[in-house]
């Protein structure tokens, strides 16, 4: 039958294969001859640009600790992949375009020259000139694509970035100061004569502004919340008082006259913030009366004491005086604060008496001294008075002499408040003062809670939530490298896809090994039984096969007579056919 077949002329090839079942029919499609592992790594490549801008997004502003592999290393394998992806792409596109080319009837040998040139060589494309094509437009994008690893590392840095979280601290503060605990009464006059020792450690620290420390906050940068402990609770109002140094400008009767020249040569306060304990027994009974510029302290009420200012604050030498009293109690209220991650514990900047939040008033009773032995004639609370009374004590009293105005100072506090100049002529009776009541408030609420800190014991230890604010190093993307990244493997990305359309129109799995297209152009070497082999059938089938390249000789008729010519040709040949060419030998018909 195989004979009938190959002597029938009616029968064609095609008919011949498929009835002997021999040989590979050409079959083209689209899934059938799709080039799946180019287009596997095609998207392979479009999956490494996605990768680094998940990268960047995911590690922008996240602190570097949560990263055990630094975004560089990341962006680094993303590159390479993406490279080596889309180069492996490029190369089995330009197979499916040199086959593609090879179909059509109008190609010429320098186009399929210039096909496998370009996809090999970017000089060859940077030079293409009118020949330009897809091929040489996508072996130049594909080429310029590593420029994308310098821009990856560009697009991520370190950078210092502020974060907040809630977050628990512990805070060991007492809701009320200890017996006993700041000072000594003096015998039966019952005056804060010494500080405890343990309270002469908190007034130093005070004067000081040493930081206050605590034990294992729990706080990483700097946390603000709100505690309970030890403070006061303030009440203050504020009155005038009339004065008199001078010519008020007024017409004034003979009488008015008199009466205000006595009152000049007598003076006036025209600052006093004391701060002195007013004896008295155990039934609270005072033996001094209380005075504008005074703190007043009783032991019938030995948690209770008011504190009096008064000053001039006109440089009139005639007016009004400001006065202003504040009553204290002892108090159990709840202080906003700030600590830091080294766990120190302050007040919260910009916050006053005002911002701290009653809990309850605590009850002292009279004369707050301890009934034990050991602890006899200790006060709660007179260490403390005593400690602001030794800190803000001072009074300027001024009067006209008989030539010239006098001033009698007491007490350092008064020249942080006065607004002379340095002339001599301010010293007269236009000096004034400014307004110290809310400062020396403030060292009072500061004091109170350094003691209620200093004072605590183990059991009053407070958890607390708190909003920690922190700063570390942080990972931080530009994402104007990553656009320039992105755009630049985009551009070759998308170059390579038109180089890959029509690989539906292939009948068979295609390559460009020189064995396989030198098949296709009927080297004779390379015959074998069917001609639609792939470059892995035509091994199968001749791969044993023996080859040389070199000279083979070969005789043909010529002219008149059929004359025989030797000639030689340099092919790849069977190695007993040929020889090796010699140094200047010549092989041109």
């Amino acid at each position: 039958m195989n004979n009938y077949l190959l002597k029938a002329p009616s029968v064609s090839a095609y008919e011949y294969n498929v009835v002997t079942k021999r040989g590979l029919p050409w079959q083209p499609g689209f899934f059938r001859r799709a080039p799946w592992l180019g287009i596997i790594a095609f998207l392979g490549a479009l999956g490494g640009i996605l990768a680094a801008g998940v990268v960047l997004f995911t590690s922008n502003n996240k602190p570097i600790h949560e990263w055990s592999v630094q975004p560089t290393v990341y962006l680094a394998i993303a590159s390479a992949a993406t490279n080596i992806l889309l180069h492996f792409a490029l190369s089995q596109a330009v197979t499916v375009a040199w086959w593609r080319r090879a179909l059509r009837k109008d190609t010429t040998v320098a186009d399929l020259h210039r096909s496998w040139d370009y996809g090999q060589s970017l000089w060859a494309a940077l030079t293409s000139g009118r020949h330009f094509s897809a091929i040489a437009l996508a072996s130049i994008l594909v080429a310029l694509i590593p420029v994308n690893g310098p821009l990856l590392q560009r697009a991520t840095r370190v950078q210092s970035g502020r974060f907040e979280h809630n977050t628990d601290v512990r805070v060991n503060i007492a809701p009320e100061i200890p017996e006993g605990y700041t000072g000594y009464l003096s015998n039966r006059a019952y005056q804060p004569a010494l500080l405890t020792t343990r309270f002469v450690k908190v007034v130093q620290e005070f004067n000081q502004k040493s930081p206050i420390s605590i034990v294992n906050s729990g706080c990483q940068g700097s946390c603000h919340t709100q505690i309970k402990g030890a403070g006061l609770v303030a009440n203050c109002s504020k009155s005038d008082s009339l004065f008199v140094l001078g010519d008020s400008g007024e017409d004034q009767t003979d009488e008015e006259q008199q009466e205000n020249v006595k009152k000049v040569i007598s003076g006036t306060t025209i600052f006093g913030t004391s701060l002195s304990w007013l004896p008295g027994g155990p039934d609270g009974s005072r033996r001094n009366a209380v005075h504008a510029g005074m703190i007043d302290w009783t032991v019938k009420t030995p948690g209770t004491f008011s504190l009096g200012v008064q000053y001039k604050g006109t440089r009139d030498c005639a007016g009004t005086l400001v006065v202003r009293n504040c009553t204290f109690k002892p108090a159990t209220v709840t202080y906003p604060v700030s600590i830091d991650g080294e766990s120190r514990i302050s007040l919260a900047a910009g916050t006053t008496i005002s911002d701290d939040e009653l809990v309850q008033v605590v009850d002292v009773p009279p004369l707050s001294i301890a009934t034990t032995s050991s602890s006899f004639n200790a006060s709660t609370y007179g260490g403390f008075f005593k400690a602001l009374s030794d800190a803000y004590q001072s009074t300027v009293r001024m009067n006209y002499g008989s030539i010239r105005y006098q001033i009698f100072n007491e007490g350092a506090l008064s020249n942080r408040y006065v607004d002379a100049s340095d002339r001599l002529e301010s010293l007269e009776c236009s000096m004034s003062f400014r307004d110290p009541t809310d400062d020396i408030i403030a060292d009072i609420r500061e004091l109170m809670f350094r003691t209620a800190i200093a004072s605590a014991e183990s059991k009053d230890e407070q958890h607390v939530s708190a909003q920690d604010t922190f700063e570390t190093p942080v990972y931080s993307s530009s994402y104007w490298f990553l656009a320039a990244a992105v755009l630049l493997s985009l551009l070759g990305w998308l170059a390579v896809i038109p180089v890959f359309v029509g690989w539906w129109h292939l009948g068979r799995a295609v390559s460009l090994s020189p064995i396989e297209t030198a098949k296709a152009f009927g080297a004779p070497s390379l015959n074998t039984r069917d001609s639609n082999a792939d470059a892995s059938g035509i091994l199968e089938d001749i791969g044993h096969r023996k080859v040389k390249y070199g000279v083979m000789t070969m005789a043909r008729p010529e002219g008149p007579g059929n004359w025989v010519r030797e000639r030689a040709r340099l092919i790849m040949g069977e190695p007993e056919r040929v020889r090796s060419p010699a140094v200047r030998e010549m092989f041109v018909d």
